[in-house]
């Protein structure tokens, strides 16, 4: 993954994270104390701040004999994803993935949720585990089809959760993917990560990475942020601008 850890490089040189990551965080949320209202205000910008609830929320987690109110605030209120409803079914799953993802194995079921439990496990432990959004996999998997496998299928990709976000939906990268080795997958060659092991690979990928953009006493999510910043203008500008197909009659 050499040509993706350069380009990231490249981004990560040009991207002020501090001026550009506009995932925006509601400080006055009834779930904060006055205290903690006070020291998140106390961050200026978006970044800072959802870096600052990151190990918030972590000393909760460690402190919480009930952490289901927490878990599903994450999911719902920060994370915005409304149909992940508290109900006896989706606590019970939360409760698999965090057992799951103690033994480095998820199941199917768990992975078909993802996105929406990959947001418990970074925070947590923000040092081990970060949030497999479908922003993030969608960056990453278009700089793994036009770095890594332009000339040939070397790496494989990572399976894509589903995502709300239109610029995401308007070019489907599965498609764009299967197309681009249409012999590998006319020969049903695995192109993905198998979902059991595709979370973990990838924190560990970001994990090892991060060091290598940010340095040693970096933290994986500052690389996912990018990711996750980086999927709207660069990467979409990017498929649009150089995605050319060409079909057989």
């Amino acid at each position: 993954m050499k040509n993706v850890i350069n380009k990231l490089k490249e981004y990560s040189n040009q991207i002020d994270l501090e001026k550009r990551f506009s995932y925006t965080l509601n400080t006055s949320d009834s779930f904060f104390t006055v205290h903690e209202t006070k020291k998140l205000n106390s961050y200026k910008n978006a970044y800072e701040q959802n870096i600052k609830l990151k190990w918030l929320l972590c000393d909760k987690y460690k402190q919480s004999v009930n952490q289901a109110s927490i878990d599903f605030w994450i999911i719902n209120n920060w994370g915005g994803i409304k149909g992940f409803k508290p109900n006896e079914r989706n606590i019970q799953k939360v409760e698999i993935f965090k057992k799951q993802i103690q033994s480095n194995k998820l199941s199917k079921d768990t992975f078909s949720t993802i996105s929406s439990l990959s947001k418990l496990a970074s925070f947590i432990n923000p040092d081990d585990f970060v949030i497999y959004d479908s922003r993030v996999i969608y960056t990453l998997n278009w700089l793994i089809l036009t770095l890594e496998n332009k000339d040939a299928f070397k790496e494989k990709y990572y399976p894509m959760p589903s995502g709300r976000n239109k610029k995401i939906t308007d070019f489907d990268l599965n498609t764009i993917i299967n197309l681009s080795h249409i012999k590998e997958y006319t020969e049903k060659d695995q192109l993905y990560i198998t979902p059991p092991d595709a979370y973990f690979k990838f924190c560990e990928f970001i994990k090892n990475t991060s060091k290598l953009i940010y340095g040693e006493d970096s933290k994986p999510y500052e690389l996912e942020m990018l990711l996750f910043t980086i999927a709207d203008d660069e990467i979409y500008n990017d498929i649009k601008d150089n995605l050319k197909l060409s079909l057989k009659n």
